[in-house]
C-alpha cells in the first residue's frame, strides 16, 4: 500500500511539475534567469553581420554587438543629438579644428585584464586604416596620431571635418587589446589588408573593454554576449544577452508571445496590429535612419541597358512609391536622395501622390533607344529590413517595371552570399538597404560618385565630377549654414541624376516584454544593450 502511495505521490508530482512548468507565456517571460541560474536578456532579430572584427564590421546591426564589446574614445546614449565622451575622460579641439586631444580614463583594463593605453587606441585606429576594409573610408581624414603618454591620444586631421567626433563613435575606432590580438594574428602593419590573419579569431572571440565579451558565435544560430568582469565601468544587470537569428517576423511574434524571448526585434506594421493591447507585450515605434534603396549600375558590360542614365531616370519616374510605403507600414517615407530625413539640411521627402509619371518615363525610354523596352535581373537578398520583406519589395517594383517594357527576373539569395557581388560592383540592377554608420550627414556622401557606396554602381568621380566636387566641399565645411547649402545642393543634383534611387525611409516597429526596460530605439546601435534591465 506505502509503496502505491510512493507511486501515486510520484505521480502527482510530475503532473504538477507539468502543469507549472507550461503554465502560460507570463511566467515563462517574467523567468529571470537562464537554465544554469545566470540572468539572461533573449532577443530576436533578421541580422546581417558576417563579422565581429571591429576594422572590417560594416554590415546594419554590427554595432548592436559590437558597441557593447568595444569601447570607443565617443559615443551616444539615449539619444543621437550629440556625442558623448566614452572611454575618453575628455577632450580638447584645437581653434584651427585640425588637432583633437582625447584624455583616457585611468586604471581601465580589458576584459583579458591587460591594462588599455593610448598606444591600444592607436594600435587599433591604425589597424582600421590599413585593412582597408569597408569602413576604412572614415579613417581618411586623419594626417598622424600621437601618444604623449600612457593616457593620451591626439588625432591630427588633415582638413577640417565636421563629423569627426561622431565618427569616433563607429566601430572602426573600438579600443582592441593589442597584445591578446597580435598573439592571434592581428596586425596595425602597412600591409595589414594581406598579412592580418585575425578575422576568423574576431568572429567568435573578443578584444574588448566594455561591458560585454563574445562568448560565442554559430553563423545563422546566435551570438552570446557574457558580462565581462573587468569592466570598468556600471556593470549591466544581464550575465548573458543572447541574439537569436529568426528571419521570419511571424517567428519572432510567436516567440515573444509564448515568452520565449524578450525582444521581437523584427516586426512589421501587420504583427504589431496583432498584439495590440495584449497583456505583458509592449510595442515600440520610432522613425528608424534605415533607407531601402535601388542600385542601377552605371558600367554597361555589367548594367546593359540599365546603365543608361536616361533608363535610370524612366525607373525612378515608373515606381509606385505610394504602394512601397504601404507595403512598408506607416511611418515610412521617401527621401529624394540618400540623405535621411532628419539629418542636418535634408529636403523634404517626395510626395508619393505626384512622383510617379508613366508616361514621361515612356518618353525617357525612347529617348535612351529602349521604346520596347528590355530584360534584365532584379537581384535580392531574402531578409526583412525593419519588418519589411526585402522580396516581397522586389514583386511590387517588378510589376511597376512593367509598364515601361522593363521585363525583370528576380534572383534571390542570402545575405552572405549576396554581400559580395554588390560590394565588388557586379550586379546590374539590385534592391538593397543602408544605415548611417554614423550619425551625421556626411555619411551619406559614401553614394556620391567614385566613394565607397557609389563605385559598388560603377559610378566613378569622372561621371559627375561637379557633384564630386561639392561632396569635397560639404565633407570639410564646418560653417552650419554652409555646410546646409551644400548639402541640399547635393541631394538636388543626385534628383537628377543618381545612380541609386531612394525607394523608402523605414519607421522601426518591434516589441518587448513589458517586465523590462532600456529598449528604447537608437539608430546607430538599435538597442544600447548595456542599458537594458528588469523592472
Amino acid at each position: 500500500m506505502r509503496k502505491n502511495l510512493r507511486v501515486l505521490v510520484a505521480l502527482l508530482t510530475c503532473v504538477l511539475l507539468f502543469v507549472v512548468g507550461c503554465g502560460g507565456s507570463k511566467d515563462a517571460a517574467t523567468k529571470p534567469e537562464g537554465s544554469d541560474g545566470t540572468k539572461q536578456l533573449i532577443m530576436a532579430l533578421d541580422p546581417d553581420y558576417e563579422t565581429f572584427d571591429p576594422g572590417l564590421a560594416y554590415e546594419v546591426y554590427a554595432l548592436l554587438v559590437l558597441h557593447p564589446v568595444y569601447d570607443t574614445l565617443m559615443q551616444f546614449e539615449d539619444n543621437l543629438d550629440a556625442p558623448i565622451d566614452g572611454i575618453a575622460e575628455s577632450h580638447e579641439v584645437s581653434k584651427d579644428g585640425l588637432t583633437y586631444t582625447f584624455k583616457l580614463h585611468k586604471g581601465v583594463k580589458f576584459a583579458s585584464g591587460n591594462p588599455l593605453s593610448a598606444q591600444d587606441v592607436k594600435w587599433s585606429v591604425e589597424r582600421s586604416i590599413n585593412l582597408k576594409g569597408n569602413g576604412a573610408f572614415l579613417t581618411d581624414g586623419i594626417k598622424s596620431i600621437e601618444t604623449p603618454d600612457q593616457n593620451t591620444v591626439v588625432f591630427n586631421l588633415k582638413e577640417q571635418d565636421a563629423s569627426f567626433l561622431t565618427k569616433l563613435t563607429y566601430n572602426a575606432f573600438g579600443v582592441i587589446d593589442s597584445k591578446l590580438a597580435m598573439e592571434n594574428g592581428a596586425t596595425n602593419a602597412a600591409d595589414a589588408s594581406t598579412s592580418d590573419k585575425a578575422k576568423l579569431w574576431f568572429d567568435t572571440h573578443s578584444a574588448g573593454s566594455g561591458p560585454y565579451v563574445i562568448e560565442s558565435y554559430t553563423p545563422k544560430v546566435e551570438v552570446v554576449l557574457a558580462r565581462n568582469k573587468n569592466y570598468w565601468g556600471e556593470a549591466p544587470y544581464y550575465d548573458k544577452v543572447v541574439l537569436k537569428a529568426i528571419s521570419d517576423p511571424g517567428t519572432q511574434l510567436m516567440m515573444l508571445e509564448k515568452g520565449d524571448i524578450d525582444i521581437a526585434f523584427n516586426l512589421g506594421p501587420e504583427h504589431v496590429k496583432q498584439i495590440q493591447n495584449k497583456p505583458g507585450i509592449e510595442i515600440k515605434k520610432a522613425q528608424s535612419m534605415t533607407l531601402t534603396f535601388l542600385l542601377m549600375n552605371r558600367d554597361p558590360k555589367v548594367g546593359g541597358p540599365i546603365a543608361n542614365p536616361d533608363v535610370q531616370k524612366a525607373i525612378r519616374l515608373a515606381l509606385d512609391y505610394r504602394g512601397m510605403q504601404t507595403i512598408a507600414g506607416e511611418g515610412s517615407i521617401t527621401p529624394v536622395a540618400p540623405f535621411q530625413v532628419g539629418f542636418l539640411g535634408t529636403l523634404p521627402p517626395r510626395d508619393p501622390k505626384t512622383a510617379q509619371d508613366i508616361e514621361k518615363a515612356k518618353e525617357l525610354m525612347k529617348k535612351a533607344g529602349y521604346e520596347k523596352g528590355f530584360k534584365t535581373t532584379l537581384e535580392v537578398a531574402t531578409l526583412a529590413v525593419e519588418g519589411m520583406d526585402l522580396p516581397t519589395l522586389a514583386q511590387k517594383i517588378q510589376n511597376d517595371l512593367l509598364q515601361i517594357g522593363i521585363e525583370t527576373e528576380i534572383k534571390t539569395s542570402d545575405i552572405m552570399v549576396a554581400l559580395d557581388p554588390y560590394r565588388k560592383g557586379t550586379q546590374a540592377l539590385s534592391l538593397w538597404y543602408w544605415g548611417p554608420d554614423y550619425p551625421d550627414p556626411n555619411t551619406q556622401l559614401a553614394f556620391l560618385p567614385g566613394n565607397p557606396v557609389g563605385l559598388r554602381a560603377n559610378w566613378t568621380a569622372e561621371m559627375n565630377p561637379k557633384l564630386v566636387e561639392l561632396g569635397k566641399k560639404a565633407a570639410v565645411e564646418v560653417d552650419k549654414a554652409a555646410r546646409i547649402k551644400n548639402l541640399e545642393d547635393i541631394q538636388k543634383m543626385m534628383d537628377e541624376d543618381s545612380a541609386f534611387d531612394v525607394l523608402l525611409q523605414h519607421a522601426r516597429h518591434y516589441a518587448t516584454r513589458d517586465n523590462i526596460k532600456g529598449t528604447d530605439y537608437i539608430d546607430l546601435y538599435k538597442i544600447n544593450l548595456k542599458n537594458v534591465s528588469a523592472k
